[in-house]
């Protein structure tokens, strides 16, 4: 027990934590954690790390003393981003060697490309991973452990210089990809991973940069909530719908609909869409918001996160559907790679477009763990992309889109317009079995709000748009369009390219604009093209990175392994395209996290060593940056 009066006997917090460990006898690392209570009032232990944390401490107890706790140690519990780290709180850093810059050096570099310095840490263990996690499953219960432990606080200290400033980005990177974060960390990790700060700055210099970014926020949410007009209610209806839908077996969200933490989550997904009419709001969007929120725990920071998220993800919710036509081509060219026989199998059950796993691409595997595996699935992929942070500010709004007026373009029906087109599209879609359709069974993204009433399950994540099956019949006008379409070069970030060629017949409906009966066009191939197209391929043969997968390519080698871990029963029970749209729905949430990504990781390494190799072939001097 320590008594209130006692707060001004001492000067510092590190005098504090000296006395303490003189008092317990306690000899090397200890931390001490203080009883406190949090917004539903159970009891929590809070870290003291500083004066703050005393003073709140003490101002916070509603007894004339503080309950304090002592553990013998290292620090496992959250860091707020603006605490200062100075070098009596963390291990000094490993020194780097510093290379003078001299023309013609032939010495190595100190800082090798992020994908490449990836995959040498992943080469030092192929060939020990490739024994254990072979895809016998020989080994099982050794696939059922993580790769390594989570980060933890003493180790993000070690990326951190004494101002607080992250001085080794790739390699925090890399860290997090073989273990994941401590989630008592995520809160301040996850801003890093997803690219929310400028590069530079200092602990001091993270915590103003929040608090002015959330002061932003609340001035937007203020504006654009305001608003009354058909469009900004029709926006807020399609998202109250979903939210009522999103995570709500999460005990965050198992709570009256009309609870502060429900309201957070809608407020962030109806002022993102207003504030970005180019891409406005999809299902799905609350599948990404809903993880920052539960994390964060503030409604202006997670919205901050989801801007930063959204940057990278917009392309998989544009008009066009370059995004997702690009990862479904990759896909399959991926499992040819890898599994020939079985790429063949669902050739002849008219699967081989994979489009039962659209869920999966577009909402990037979120609901294919369980909550909290899915966290730290989606992670370990944030930390394999580069660092891309912004180059000055995080922009929380599209004043780009805002000036050009597009909602005028995006709005032009009224709700009766809506109602007749919805009509239309479900009486097509009742004859979705045909085996016609093999050319287009990209679902019902775009009519996404015609069938969701009658598609909810359990907590209301499942619907039409991302269950990746029930929309399998083709617009007759559409096929007979894209039968002269050829796939267009991928060029990451142009997602405006079906716009402007005049080839796609885009009908505006609601916030977003619709192909026709709901469907989008797919790449179009003969079988036999379909064959030639495949045939010869291999890793090396794969687009590069910042290419293949539209710019995320270890979420193609997660598809992929769990593709392959039902490969045995698909092709035991011989099921078709709807048996196995189904026999995956049966897995929502089921999957094991760590043996997904021990496979991915070691099918991951083939692939960026195949790449390196080319790369060092094609130039005769050695591997460049991936």
């Amino acid at each position: 027990m320590v008594k209130k009066e006692q707060s001004e006997n001492s000067t510092s917090m590190s005098d504090k934590l000296v006395k303490s460990g003189r008092t317990f006898q306690k000899h090397g690392d200890f931390t001490i954690s203080y009883l406190s209570h949090d917004s539903e009032g159970q009891e929590v232990w809070l870290s003291l790390l500083s004066d703050w944390d005393l003073d709140a401490a003490f101002i916070s107890s509603s007894h004339p003393y503080l309950r304090l706790r002592v553990d013998a140690r290292p620090f496992e519990d959250a860091l707020d981003d603006w605490d200062i780290i100075s070098s009596k709180d963390t291990p000094e850093p490993v020194p780097h060697p510093v290379v003078p810059n001299v023309p013609n050096n032939r010495q190595k570099p100190p800082t090798q490309p992020f994908r490449r310095s990836l995959f040498s840490s992943v080469q030092t263990t192929l060939t020990k991973m490739t024994q254990v996690l072979s895809f016998n499953d020989t080994k099982e219960e050794e696939d059922e452990k993580p790769m390594k432990p989570a980060l933890s606080d003493t180790e993000f200290h070690s990326f951190l210089d004494e101002s607080g400033r992250l001085i080794r980005p790739e390699d925090l990177r890399l860290r997090i990809y073989h273990g994941g974060v401590d989630p008592a960390l995520r809160k301040v990790v996850w801003r890093h991973l997803l690219n929310v700060y400028p590069a530079g700055m200092g602990g001091k210099e993270r915590m103003d940069y929040m608090k002015r970014k959330a002061n932003e926020y609340l001035k937007l949410k203020a504006k654009f909530l305001a608003q009354d007009t058909e469009e900004a209610q029709f926006v807020k209806n399609m998202v109250k719908k979903d939210v009522l839908r999103t995570d709500r077996t999460l005990d965050f969200f198992a709570v009256p609909d009309e609870h502060p933490n429900i309201t957070a989550l809608s407020n962030i997904l109806t002022t993102f869409a207003l504030t970005h009419p180019d891409v406005s709001y999809c299902q799905g969007m609350s599948d990404f918001a809903s993880p920052l929120l539960v994390t964060m725990r503030d409604e202006a920071q997670a919205y901050v996160c989801f801007c930063a998220l959204m940057n990278r993800i917009k392309p998989n919710f544009m008009l066009d559907g370059e995004a997702m036509t690009h990862k479904f081509q990759h896909l399959t060219e991926l499992m040819h790679c890898v599994a020939p026989e079985f790429t063949e199998y669902l050739y002849k059950q008219q699967a081989e477009d994979l489009f039962f796993c659209y869920r999966w691409m577009l909402l990037e595997l979120k609901r294919e763990f369980a909550y909290y595996d899915a966290l730290r699935m989606l992670e370990v992929m944030w930390s394999s992309l580069p660092p891309s942070p912004p180059q000055k500010d995080l922009e929380l709004i599209d004043n780009v889109a805002l000036m050009a007026n597009l909602s005028i373009a995006r709005y032009p029906y009224n709700e009766a317009d809506r109602r007749q087109k919805g009509r239309r599209s479900s009486s097509s879609s009742n004859q979705s079995n045909s085996p016609k359709s093999r050319e287009h069974r990209m679902p019902n993204r775009r009519g996404r709000r015609r069938a969701s009433s009658n598609s909810d399950k359990e907590d209301g994540n499942h619907n039409s748009m991302v269950d990746g099956r029930g929309s399998r019949m083709p617009s007759k006008d559409m096929e007979s369009k894209s039968t002269n379409r050829t796939t267009q070069q991928i060029t990451h970030g142009s997602s405006s390219s079906a716009h402007s060629n005049g080839k796609s017949s885009l009908v505006p409906n609601g916030p977003k604009a619709a192909i026709p009966n709901g469907e989008l066009p797919s790449p179009a191939r003969s079988p036999m093209v379909f064959k030639k197209q495949l045939n010869g391929l291999s890793m090396s043969s794969l687009p590069p990175p910042d290419k293949f997968g539209y710019g995320n390519p270890f979420m193609l080698f997660l598809c992929l392994t769990i593709l392959l871990q039902h490969q045995d029963i698909i092709m035991r029970e011989q099921m078709d395209y709807n048996d196995i749209a189904m026999h995956f729905d049966k897995h929502v949430r089921k999957h094991n996290v760590n043996k997904v990504l021990n496979k991915a990781r070691t099918l991951f390494a083939e692939y960026l060593k195949a790449q390196l190799q080319k790369s060092a072939s094609s130039n005769g001097s050695g591997p460049n940056q991936c």
